[in-house]
């Protein structure tokens, strides 16, 4: 809740947090399967009041590239979410080479249905 949402790695699932029943989760994560919809959470300047809180989840769209002069070639550019940012984050222990290599140092991007 500020200037902007902020995405998160989640795939946007409707009612995510009912399917784990009252349990509780430290890591709940919805693995991506597809590319939209993804998740923005907490809202930005142009949200409406409920959603400008953290718990709020909101579903990105491909519409918000609808401005974008090089589509496809710029296909993360979102021209039309300017209210949309990122936030930089890492653990406080550094995860170990196969970890990462699992997570992130792949050579490929991961395939995700469009």
């Amino acid at each position: 809740h500020g200037n902007v949402a902020e995405w998160v790695l989640d795939q946007h699932v409707e009612d995510f947090y009912k399917e784990g029943d009252g349990k509780v989760s430290h890591a709940p994560l919805a693995v991506p399967k597809t590319l939209y919809p993804r998740v923005v959470r907490g809202g930005g300047w142009d949200h409406d009041p409920e959603d400008c809180r953290s718990a709020a989840r909101i579903a990105s769209s491909e519409e918000w590239k609808e401005q974008d002069p090089q589509l496809p070639q710029s296909i993360w550019y979102h021209t039309d979410a300017l209210n949309v940012g990122f936030r930089i984050v890492r653990p406080l222990v550094e995860p170990s080479e196969e970890e990462k290599a699992a997570k992130w140092d792949k050579s490929e991007p991961p395939q995700i249905d469009e």
